[in-house]
């Protein structure tokens, strides 16, 4: 069988010609100049110019469609899974050979199938109490190691960027998974099963945005019931502001993003360290002023002694021409030598007890400095010793922890993390 007649001429065209005249037979066609078209939306997409693009959607079929910026004001609030009945023009994008329908107005009909589908849903598994604030979980102040559920690229870089740059102690396993897609429910299940059998404080769920139907895996019920079932916390970060997922209902911890899931589970280690920065420039600054306050009592010390010392051998030098001035006039030359030789020892003795006083000051002040800087806590992280944490809590008997858990040594410069092999009394 032919498919096509030789006898008739071959009609040749340019791309862009074909596409022109499709678009004129488009035009040309009365019935095609204002058609109202009913369907779900899917893919709504405000641009920063104020023009929208978004798809019309059934079970069987998907029509592309564009708002200009002066018509989309006027429309009224909608969004994904609504369904509506969209009235314009249907037109070709010749650069990329689509038709598509140029929007003037939009109805709401109501709640479109997959909504419908999911609120049906919702309304079950809240009647069993899954999404109840009651079985909500604490999540850990000091988080250690998270397991990340998600896809490579879905927002699993910037949760791991973030979190590397505000607090890398924080070590993350990846449980990689599809998180779009027919089935893609099934995949996302089985990785939080996987990420709950983890050494982990918490599981993060994220995602990253996409439209509705990419996000819809995160509105089933073997989701939520893998979040409910999960041993440790679960946090949500799917990454659309405009909507609430089921995992979000079911989930113990919210957020509009990646990177906010990141910046949270980092906020308490950075409050611990400025914390402790704080408290290192406050003890810096006082073991300072103690070295100030004793270095002005020394040398005001230093200045009363050098006072009283002088008025002394002042006193001593009078009485000395005094007393020459007598002998001058006794002639006693035997009683002008005992004298000089008592004087020269009492000079002496001045000397020999400003020096004591100064040797006793220096020793109080060496012994203030060296007291001060046994104080300092980094002193022995200097010397070699470390400051053992487990919890936020320092250790100081081996019996407060057991055999596993995790421990934090903080040195002179860096911190280690541990496990503990054993415990004993030696």
């Amino acid at each position: 069988m032919k498919l096509f007649d030789d006898s008739r001429p071959m009609l040749q065209l340019t791309v862009s010609q074909f596409s022109d005249r499709l678009r004129r037979w488009l035009e040309r066609r009365p019935e095609l100049a204002r058609i109202g078209i009913s369907g779900e939306i899917s893919g709504w997409k405000p641009q920063p110019n104020g023009n929208v693009f978004f798809s019309l959607k059934d079970d069987r079929a998907i029509l592309r469609c564009f708002v200009y910026w002066s018509d989309a004001k006027k429309l009224p609030a909608v969004r994904d899974g609504v369904a509506v009945v969209a009235t314009g023009t249907i037109g070709i994008w010749e650069k990329s050979s689509e038709y598509q329908l140029r929007v003037v107005e939009i109805a709401p009909l109501g709640v479109g199938a997959i909504a419908a589908k999911v609120e049906a849903l919702r309304k079950r598994l809240a009647a069993e109490g899954l999404f109840d604030l009651a079985r909500k979980r604490l999540f850990a102040r000091f988080p250690r190691r998270v397991a990340l559920v998600s896809a490579r690229g879905q927002g699993a870089g910037d949760f791991e960027t973030t979190l590397r740059e505000k607090s890398p102690n924080v070590a993350v396993t990846f449980v990689e998974t599809r998180v779009q897609g027919e089935g893609a429910e099934i995949d996302i299940a089985e990785a939080i099963d996987r990420a709950s059998r983890q050494d982990v404080d918490a599981v993060i769920l994220l995602r990253g945005g996409g439209s509705y139907e990419d996000r819809y895996p995160f509105n089933t019920e073997p989701v939520v019931r893998a979040i409910v079932r999960s041993r440790h916390p679960v946090v949500t970060a799917i990454g659309h502001t405009g909507d609430r997922h089921l995992a979000d209902e079911a989930a113990d911890a919210v957020f509009k993003t990646p990177t906010a899931a990141a910046e949270y589970i980092a906020a308490s280690w950075i409050e611990v360290g400025g914390r402790m920065l704080r408290q290192q420039a406050l003890l810096g600054r006082a073991i300072e002023a103690v070295v100030v306050r004793s270095a002005r009592e020394l040398a005001a010390d230093e200045q009363g002694l050098h006072v009283a010392v002088e008025r002394k051998i002042s006193y001593a030098a009078r009485r000395v021409l005094e007393l020459a001035n007598r002998v001058e006039r006794h002639n006693p030359r035997h009683r002008v030598a005992e004298r000089a030789t008592r004087l020269t020892a009492a000079q002496s003795k001045l000397d020999a007890a400003r020096y004591r006083v100064f040797a006793a000051r220096a020793n109080t002040l060496a012994l203030a400095q060296t007291r001060l800087l046994a104080l300092n806590p980094r002193g022995p992280l200097e010397r070699g010793y470390a400051i053992v944490t487990h919890a936020g809590r320092a250790l100081r008997d081996a019996h407060e922890v057991t055999a596993g858990a995790q421990i934090e040594a903080q040195l002179f410069r860096g911190r280690l993390g541990a496990r503990v092999e054993r415990v004993g009394d030696e």
